[in-house]
C-alpha cells in the first residue's frame, strides 16, 4: 500500500539509533502513532531537522502506511505550525514540556478523534498568543477529560464534596476517595463554563497545585497506566 499523509501533533520524540529518532505525535487520520526517522541526527545533510519535532509542532507528515501499533518510517514531514514563543519563554517551554508528557501517557493507543484533534491544536493555538496563560495547563487537564470519555459531571445542585471515584459531587463524604474545600469549589466553577482558558478561578499558584494535584489524582483512578509526570517538579519550581 501507498504512503499515509495526515496533519500531526508532535509529542516527543526519544533516539534510536546514533543517526535517528523514533517520534511520538498524535494525527487527525490515524490517532498516536510513532515514526522513525532516519538520519536526522547525522552530521551529513539531511531533509529533517530535529527543529521539525519540538514539542506540539503542528506539521503535515508523510509515512509509510500503518498498521496497528506497528513502527513506520516517516518519508516526509511539513511543518504547518510553529509555535515560537512556546519555544522560545523558559516557562511556556516548560509548560509545554508538562502537557506532552501527559499526552504521551493519555493518548497512547488511542485512535484518530477530529474534535479531540480540534481541541488540541485550538488550545496550543491560544497558547502561544497569550501572555496570561498561568493557568493553562491547569485547565487543559479539566477540558481534556471530556474527549477522554471521563469528563467529570457538572455539580448543578451545589454539592460540597467531589468523589474521585465516581467522578461526580456529592451532599456526603459517601467514600475516603471524596474531597472538599476551595478546590471542589473551583473544579465546580470551571465545570460550570463553556471553554475558556482566560478563566481566573484560579488566581495564584497554591490554588493551581491544588487543582494539579486533584486532576493527578482523577487521572490515576480512571487512566490505566497514568503515572505522575517527571516534569511536574520543574513547573513547580518555576511557579514557587
Amino acid at each position: 500500500m501507498g504512503n499515509v499523509s495526515s496533519q500531526s501533533i508532535i509529542l516527543n520524540f526519544t533516539k534510536y539509533s546514533e543517526t535517528s529518532i523514533i517520534v511520538n505525535c498524535y494525527s487527525l487520520l490515524n490517532g498516536y502513532s510513532s515514526h522513525i526517522v532516519k538520519g536526522v541526527r547525522s552530521k551529513k545533510k539531511s531533509r529533517f531537522k530535529l527543529g521539525h519535532f519540538q514539542r506540539l509542532n503542528l506539521v503535515e507528515i508523510e509515512s509509510g502506511n500503518i498498521k496497528g501499533n506497528e513502527l513506520s518510517f516517516l518519508k516526509n514531514i511539513k511543518i504547518i505550525h510553529t509555535y515560537n514563543s512556546i519555544n522560545s519563554d523558559v516557562i511556556k517551554f516548560n509548560i509545554a514540556a508538562f502537557i506532552s508528557e501527559i499526552l504521551s501517557m493519555i493518548l497512547k493507543n488511542h485512535n484518530a478523534d477530529t474534535k479531540l484533534f480540534d481541541f488540541l491544536k485550538s488550545s496550543f493555538e491560544w497558547f502561544e498568543k497569550s501572555e496570561n496563560y498561568s493557568s493553562f495547563h491547569v485547565l487543559f487537564m479539566v477540558y481534556i477529560t471530556k474527549f477522554l470519555g471521563i469528563s467529570p459531571e457538572k455539580n448543578i445542585n451545589n454539592r460540597l464534596f467531589f468523589d474521585l471515584e465516581n467522578g461526580c459531587f456529592s451532599e456526603n463524604r459517601d467514600s475516603t476517595a471524596c474531597i472538599s474545600g476551595q478546590v471542589t469549589n473551583d473544579l465546580s466553577l470551571i465545570l460550570g463554563t463553556q471553554f475558556d482558558y482566560s478563566n481566573i478561578v484560579l488566581y495564584n499558584v497554591t490554588r493551581r497545585r491544588e487543582m494539579i494535584d486533584l486532576m493527578l489524582k482523577y487521572y490515576m483512578i480512571h487512566l490505566p497506566g497514568f503515572k505522575i509526570p517527571k516534569s511536574l517538579e520543574i513547573l513547580n519550581e518555576l511557579f514557587s
